[in-house]
């Protein structure tokens, strides 16, 4: 869509009203609602795969609601981490197909009926393509339609569905498993920060209503199995993939939620493409808690890639810990740790919370998470090679 360069400033003549959104077909609707219902009543188990389309509509009280009505559990695939509570009671971890959480994996694919809401089947947050949800036992929930064993409804909304089946299901207690976290943290004092020592330690570090913004690649990997804390939200570009989000995002979520802390995990590769709006937080007096992850290059490219040392995953080795400074962020705390007893001392001073911190985490080369690795072992599914 393009514009004519002054009418920019041109006076707005009229006035807009926003749009009424569609409203459900009252018997495509009722048939639905009974057609789950009949569904979830012949099953002996049952789980809700909830998704990101559920946050995006603002629908969380809405499945909340469904959710504590019927007793169901859930867990969420990687795209919809913490679009509800992981600390609910009715939360039993990430399902990822087949490369991670065999126990999670094991009880989503064996329900009689899998309810998923809002959640799209692309690649990443199918553990490359190794969910497998059978047809015949899925429920379906999009935008506008429902889909169950074949069997379509148009023209119902996502929310009028939620709502009714929150009043039609009852309350029954459904078989569940209890969620895993990344467990304890490896290594201390001189030791070099690996993979087991890194991970729990950040999740360790996160607080309830934290904001977290973890980048594509092995960040986001290894963070996606971290169970969050009690309001906490995981944000993370798993639809595209697109390196350098995080940066700007992190700070689009401190200006719009100055009342919470933001915590921003980014590789260097990734950083190095958005890194100047670090210099944002600073000209806003804004305070993020910053870990830059620098493993020298592009980990998960060496993973996914036939050549992984090949001169296109280096990249520049800037000196990460002096960047506040020189984009004028005065007052921050910044630090480069290489062992873990380094790394200690700099998730305490960071976690005092009286200032931004912004810390510069060294590891070896091929340091990655078990999802990494997994995706790793599962690249011919993901690319179909």
């Amino acid at each position: 869509m393009a514009f004519p360069g002054d009418a920019a400033g041109q006076p707005v003549l009229g006035k807009a009203r926003p749009l009424a959104p569609p409203r459900s077909d009252a018997a495509s609707l009722a048939a639905a609602v009974e057609a789950v219902a009949a569904a979830l009543a012949r099953a002996e188990t049952a789980c809700v795969l909830p998704g990101i389309l559920v946050a995006r509509a603002g629908l969380q009280p809405a499945l909340l609601q469904m959710i504590d009505a019927s007793g169901l559990p859930f867990a969420t695939m990687f795209m919809a981490k913490s679009v509800l509570d992981e600390q609910h009671p009715n939360y039993i971890g990430m399902y990822d197909g087949a490369l991670m959480t065999p126990a999670v994996r094991d009880f989503v694919e064996g329900c009689d009926r899998v309810l998923v809401v809002g959640s799209p089947m692309s690649d990443f947050n199918t553990g490359a393509f190794t969910a497998r949800l059978d047809p015949a036992r899925t429920i379906t929930v999009y935008h506008h339609r429902v889909q169950i064993a074949g069997a379509s409804y148009p023209n119902v909304e996502i929310g009028d569905l939620l709502a009714a089946l929150a009043q039609r299901l009852p309350r029954r207690q459904w078989a569940r498993i209890a969620p895993d976290d990344l467990g304890p943290a490896a290594g201390g004092g001189g030791d070099a920060i690996s993979a087991e020592a890194l991970y729990p330690r950040w999740a360790r570090f996160l607080r309830p209503d934290d904001i977290l913004i973890a980048e594509t690649g092995t960040v986001s990997a290894g963070l996606a199995f971290a169970r969050m804390p009690r309001g906490a939200r995981f944000h993370n570009q798993t639809l595209w993939g697109s390196i350098g989000w995080a940066t700007p995002a992190a700070f689009g979520a401190a200006v719009a939620a100055p009342g919470r802390r933001v915590v921003l995990v980014t590789g260097e590769g990734s950083h190095q493409l958005t890194a100047q709006e670090i210099g944002q937080f600073g000209r806003l007096g804004l305070k993020p808690v910053v870990f830059v992850l620098n493993n020298g290059g592009y980990l998960i490219e060496r993973l996914l890639g036939k050549h992984p040392a090949m001169a296109y995953n280096d990249v520049a080795p800037w000196r990460y810990a002096k960047l506040p400074e020189a984009l004028g962020c005065e007052g921050w705390f910044t630090a480069r740790v290489t062992t873990c007893g380094e790394l200690d001392r700099a998730l305490e001073q960071a976690g005092r919370g009286d200032r931004a911190a912004y810390i510069e985490v060294v590891t070896d080369a091929y340091a990655a998470p078990p999802l990494a690795l997994k995706m790793h072992d599962a690249v011919k599914t993901l690319y179909k090679s």
